[in-house]
């Protein structure tokens, strides 16, 4: 029923129109956006260790907090195994640590942190709508982010190790609605929270995915004819140079078969004029793994509908929040 809605809905967004800059760009500029956009950090809670920047930068300090509109912002670190996973809760205005919220886990993509998260408004948007929401740096994630390890030492399979860290993390908090996580991705973090949660499909009540970058094995297969050929220490990938390991990862990943495992409903959110993430690997999605009747496909219409269409289409970003939100509040009433 819910995707029968939706696809109704589908008619509102073909009068968007303009056009948009991808912002999967290769590491290097990604650090260079993010040193000239520096925002805030917060958080009361942060139970692992300091890491050695922290005594220089105190805006990313454990309990640093933030008052945003409709929203407190709060630094709150986690670790994975012996790593430092620097993030963020995002409270509604009227949070009370008695009462239970449901809430959001959020991922960037590779080369991005949750400072860009932030700026797409999708944790504020959710917090002003009654959720917790969760939105952490992957461990070497980008050149710019602020949890441990190196960019060239990560992969997708030490994302996902990361992701699910913070999922046994952020289900420590008494305010956190057990039965209401959500997981939303954006690019890699789209593939990255798939994966996850095809592993942890009871942890999950179901996903948002924003151009979910399931197309990486096969950027991998059409860069390198085996897996031989990936060179030792560096190799290269369409978003520019990467660890050799974090492309052995995913040679023979396969995706579709692996996400499947996740029977839970998922909203797919897509600009057709992806061409970094062309919108074709969603709608494969949604007809091979995500084929239950509650998932569905949003297209986002118009010249700016690229990949990273909410930096800079105010209109298509407002209309995949909105649709976003709702598609997650029905999961909400489902139970009540």
């Amino acid at each position: 029923m819910l995707k029968k809605k939706m696809l109704i809905a589908l008619g509102m967004a073909a009068v968007l129109s303009v056009s948009c800059v991808s912002v999967t760009v290769s590491a290097e500029e990604n650090a260079e956006t993010q040193t000239e956009e520096a925002e805030d950090s917060s958080d009361p809670e942060g139970e692992a260790d300091a890491d050695s920047e922290e005594a220089d930068n105190p805006e990313i300090e454990a309990g640093y907090t933030t008052e945003l509109e409709g929203c407190t912002k709060v630094v709150s670190w986690c670790k994975n195994g012996d790593n430092n996973i620097y993030g963020q809760f995002y409270y509604p205005a009227d949070f009370d640590e008695t009462k239970t919220y449901p809430v959001i886990i959020m991922s960037h993509g590779i080369g991005s942190t949750s400072q860009l998260v932030e700026r797409a408004k999708w944790p504020e948007k959710a917090a002003q709508d009654g959720y917790v929401v969760y939105t952490f740096d992957f461990c070497g994630g980008s050149l710019n982010g602020n949890s441990d390890v190196d960019f060239m030492d990560m992969t997708v399979m030490t994302e996902k190790e990361d992701l699910s860290a913070v999922i046994d993390f952020v289900k420590t908090k008494d305010y956190v609605d057990q039965d209401h996580l959500f997981l939303l991705g954006q690019s890699q973090g789209g593939l990255i929270s798939a994966l996850a949660a095809a592993d942890r499909k009871e942890d999950v009540a179901a996903m948002l995915l924003v151009y979910p970058a399931f197309c990486i094995p096969d950027n991998a297969r059409e860069l390198y004819a085996t897996a031989d050929d990936i060179p030792e220490g560096e190799a290269e990938m369409p978003v520019g140079t990467v660890g050799s390991e974090y492309v052995k990862a995913v040679y023979d990943l396969d995706v579709y078969g692996t996400i499947s495992a996740y029977d839970g409903d998922v909203m797919i959110i897509h600009g057709i004029n992806d061409s970094v993430v062309p919108y074709s690997y969603s709608e494969k999605a949604i007809e091979e793994a995500y084929t239950g009747e509650g998932s569905v496909l949003v297209p986002i219409y118009g010249k700016r509908s690229s990949h990273g269409f909410e930096m800079n289409f105010e209109e298509g970003r407002d209309y995949a929040e909105t649709v976003g939100l709702e598609f997650l509040d029905e999961h909400l009433k489902e139970e009540k």
